[in-house]
């Protein structure tokens, strides 16, 4: 990936790691770990799973189905960050595998309102999605639907964590995400 330069008149402010940061990859999967147990717990409750031998023999393709489901939500997730980098930089991104993330990183520089919507876009378009589609199938498919749905909700505590992260810095940043690294610059202020 071909990395611009920083803007002109602009200074950098910090980076965010989730691969070489361990402290910053601790807070995010203990992050994802958070929603996903209460999401799990509530669902045990509210739709507990009735095993029997004649269900596992009737049902066994659920489970491959599920595993592939989940594996066509990473790609998905994905792809729609870098459709929303492209669509908001002209840039072409890149996508790649970094254990234990999965990744879209543009090379492009984003305001932080851009970057929030590249960042919140999965999370919201699959989450609806999947919202309907589990209203709009059998109950039969409802742990299918949900789990992966976990895996939307925790797998963007990432994406959440910076959103919250960039609130707390300066409106007019610039944000360069390669995926799993983001370098932030703020506008250098002249001195009076």
């Amino acid at each position: 990936m071909k990395l611009l330069p920083p803007p002109q008149g602009y200074r950098h402010l910090e980076t965010m790691d989730f691969v070489r940061n361990r402290r910053q990859m601790l807070i995010v999967n203990g992050l994802a770990l958070a929603v996903a147990v209460p999401m799990l717990l509530w669902a045990l409750i509210a739709h507990p799973p009735v095993i029997t031998w004649a269900g596992v023999r009737a049902y066994w393709w659920l489970a491959p189905v599920t595993l592939i489901m989940n594996a066509a939500y990473i790609l998905l997730h994905e792809a729609t960050h870098g459709i929303f980098m492209r669509l908001l930089s002209g840039v072409r991104p890149s996508y790649g595998l970094r254990l234990p993330y999965a990744y879209a990183g543009s090379g492009a520089w984003f305001t932080r309102l851009q970057h929030n919507i590249v960042a919140l876009a999965p999370v919201l378009i699959w989450g609806a999605a999947l919202l309907t589609l589990q209203a709009a199938l059998p109950e039969i498919w409802f742990w299918a639907v949900f789990i992966t749905q976990v895996s939307n909700v925790s797998g963007s505590m990432g994406d959440i964590y910076c959103v919250a992260h960039l609130a707390r810095l300066p409106r007019d940043i610039r944000i360069q995400d390669t995926g799993t690294r983001m370098r932030i610059y703020a506008p250098i202020k002249e001195r009076k």
